[in-house]
């Protein structure tokens, strides 16, 4: 694997060298839209200073450690195989991974927003993953006085307290980057991106996700949500079923779900998530996912392919009549919603699945399609069990 690095691993790169020897702010924030590499090139930059025989006791973290497994952990194993490393060598614990590099020592943990969890000894580099996702200010407070040098990452999607608290009175880097940044962006990222620049629906995504500019989206919907903890297991005396949202350009979507109505908790656990599918195609993942008598509530605007599907599964379509997305969105918001944790697109979606008008019960169109899939089947299982709300489908 060969090494690429865009001009967002210059910049940051620039502004470690300066502040390790004391000409620049120890403070150094990456602000970006989707692609544009700002997280990978945060970790180039680690990489490449620890791997140069200094010694610094460096800390990854994130609001959890799944998060963190499937982004930054996930990105800097690739790094170290980019760079001719074995990476056997140098981690240890795929538990709660520690890195050893050289004279140095990386640690990983996830801080749930739990601010006892940020005390701890002191570090020399420190990179918050998604600073803006589930984790507060006092938590950021109590890392940040315990590091050195402190990098952050985060999409603009609207102002938290990054901008509040810490820009006006704590000197700082701010690198701003968007995918036009990123050369090696695969194309077809890069080309679903391009798509919503002249779309008016997108505008503030554009401003956002495409020019990593800070925007005005409302918060996170579903903020309800957590990984299932280690030894939780999935609900066995709980029907499950399927939801699926169809796509090609954007992904295909499945994602099984068990509804408990008493304790009031939606169990998600992403099946696929996978673009380019012909019919045939579709239906051999789904296949693989499920057995033919399993429930599936797909989207009722792909009538034909649902047809179709029907000669093979227990399909039916959504029925859309009894509640708006903002309606049922609003109902989903009072059940916990857990997750397993090999669901990575699922918790991407879960975080940046943002109200675009929230008092009209308008999300964005986008990071939604697990999500459309899980709203499908809840939609179903709230009419089949309520009392009066019944239009004519099969109880699960």
């Amino acid at each position: 694997m060969s090494v690429r690095l865009t001009n967002v691993f210059n910049r940051t790169g620039k502004a470690l060298l300066e502040a390790l020897n004391g000409t620049g702010p120890r403070l150094i924030v990456n602000q970006g839209g989707q692609g544009s590499s700002k997280t990978y090139s945060t970790l180039q930059v680690i990489y490449n200073i620890l791997s140069s025989g200094v010694k610094l006791k460096t800390t990854f973290c994130s609001y959890a450690l799944p998060h963190l497994k499937q982004g930054v952990i996930s990105d800097f194993d690739n790094i170290i195989d980019s760079f001719g490393e074995n990476i056997g060598e140098i981690k240890s614990s795929p538990s709660q991974p520690v890195y050893h590099i050289g004279k140095s020592e990386i640690n990983c943990y996830g801080v749930e927003g739990n601010i006892a969890m940020a005390h701890g000894p002191r570090r020399d580099l420190l990179f918050i993953n998604e600073c803006n996702r589930k984790i507060t200010y006092e938590v950021f407070d109590q890392l940040f006085s315990r590091s050195k040098i402190t990098f952050l990452d985060f999409n603009p999607d609207q102002e938290f307290w990054l901008h509040e608290k810490v820009i006006p009175y704590i000197p700082h880097v701010l690198i701003k980057s968007n995918f036009l940044d990123n050369a090696y962006l695969p194309d077809e990222e890069r080309n679903n991106i391009l798509m919503k620049k002249d779309n008016p629906k997108f505008a503030n995504w554009w401003r956002v996700y495409g020019m990593g500019e800070l925007g005005k989206l409302e918060g996170a919907i579903l903020t309800n949500w957590r990984y299932m903890k280690p030894g939780e297991e999935w609900p066995r005396d709980i029907a499950s079923g399927f939801g699926l949202d169809f796509g090609f350009t954007h992904p295909d979507a499945m994602i099984k779900v068990a509804i408990d109505e008493k304790r009031k908790i939606i169990y998600l656990d992403e099946m696929f998530y996978k673009t380019g599918n012909s019919s045939s195609a579709l239906a051999a993942l789904i296949g693989l996912n499920c057995d033919s008598k399993d429930l599936i509530i797909a989207d009722s605007a792909e009538a034909r392919l649902i047809d179709d599907m029907k000669k093979h599964f227990n399909i039916e379509p959504v029925n859309k009549k009894r509640w708006t997305i903002g309606e049922a969105l609003k109902m989903m918001q009072s059940y916990e919603i857990r997750i397993t944790e090999k669901s990575v697109n699922l918790a991407k979606e879960l975080n940046n699945y943002l109200w675009s008008d929230k008092l009209a019960g308008i999300p964005i169109d986008a990071f939604n399609h697990l999500i459309d899939g899980a709203r499908y089947y809840f939609i179903k299982y709230i009419i089949d069990s309520r009392p009066g709300m019944g239009y004519g489908f099969k109880s699960i």
